[in-house]
């Protein structure tokens, strides 16, 4: 089997790759060894899949969903959402053990949503239940729709849960719904990446069938791919750090992902994060996949 490999003149190195969310949030992914990128002209792929050993498929999955994950919580942070949201459907309804029908209803609803209102962001995901069954978890914009204040069905007080207000929202005619307003974009989009599981990769129905569903016109985060002096970042602990031992006996951050908060007038860093994860290097790693 004849392999083509990439001309030089096509692939750049870098050592850091860097985030910006399109506000004060920036993380910075350095590496210890500078990566290569492809940047030359798009590659045809077989349509014929190569057959995977359970290994490389797992590695495969895990790629997978890492990205999947990346490109969702890039979504997340770079754009304003209000609402996080679960819509469910009522068996009465919607037969929810049938994705496309499920998946189909969902779109429709998202449509006519934006028609109601003009502008309408969204980012959802499907969840599949263990039954079978799907509902979906989602980040919905600033929009003038009817959320109405829940309450305890055996009380008939207001439903608060972690201190909070949970809202039902009325345009979801389709079965239940269960709103809370994001007090923090980071967790939220941490929250809802959760969703992006094993499960919703390998589950047969799931077969190229898309992961997540987002409106159109929603902001990406820029990406810049470097070559810097990454002995700057020393001042900063890493959130996730992937450590292995040198040659000398010393050990060294293989790879470390800090994220940072921009002063845009100028241009300095600091780190309100405190949330960190020092791990050891493993033999077969799967840490990312570059973007283009």
């Amino acid at each position: 089997m004849k392999i083509d490999f990439p001309s030089e003149e096509y692939i750049e190195e870098y050592n850091r790759k860097t985030t910006d969310f399109g506000n004060d949030l920036i993380e910075i992914t350095a590496y210890h060894r500078p990566k290569r990128k492809y940047i030359g002209p798009r590659r045809s792929v077989s349509a014929k899949e190569p057959i995977l050993s359970d290994e490389e498929q797992e590695r495969r999955t895990k790629n997978q969903i890492y990205a999947i994950r990346r490109r969702i919580k890039g979504y997340a942070l770079a754009n304003s959402f209000k609402w996080f949201v679960t819509l469910t459907f009522a068996p009465q309804k919607i037969n929810s053990f049938d994705y496309d029908t499920a998946k189909t209803t969902l779109l429709k609803w998202c449509r006519l949503m934006r028609d109601r209102y003009k502008r309408f962001d969204y980012l959802v995901i499907p969840e599949l239940h263990k039954s079978g069954a799907v509902h979906f978890h989602g980040l919905l914009g600033d929009i003038p729709a009817d959320f109405v204040k829940a309450v305890n069905p055996r009380t008939g007080t207001p439903l608060i849960r972690h201190n909070r207000q949970v809202y039902n929202l009325a345009d979801w005619k389709y079965g239940y719904s269960d709103c809370e307003e994001i007090e923090s974009p980071k967790r939220a989009a941490s929250y809802i990446t959760k969703y992006v599981t094993t499960a919703l990769l390998t589950d047969k129905k799931m077969y190229k069938k898309k992961r997540y569903f987002n409106s159109q016109g929603l902001i990406k985060p820029n990406v810049i791919f470097s070559m810097e002096d990454n002995t700057e970042l020393d001042r900063f602990t890493p959130n996730f750090g992937v450590v292995e031992t040198g040659s000398d006996g010393k050990n060294i951050i293989d790879v470390g992902i800090y994220k940072l908060n921009m002063d845009k007038e100028t241009g300095s860093f600091t780190q309100e994060d405190t949330e960190y994860l020092i791990t050891a290097k493993e033999k077969s790693p799967v840490y990312e996949r570059s973007e283009e």
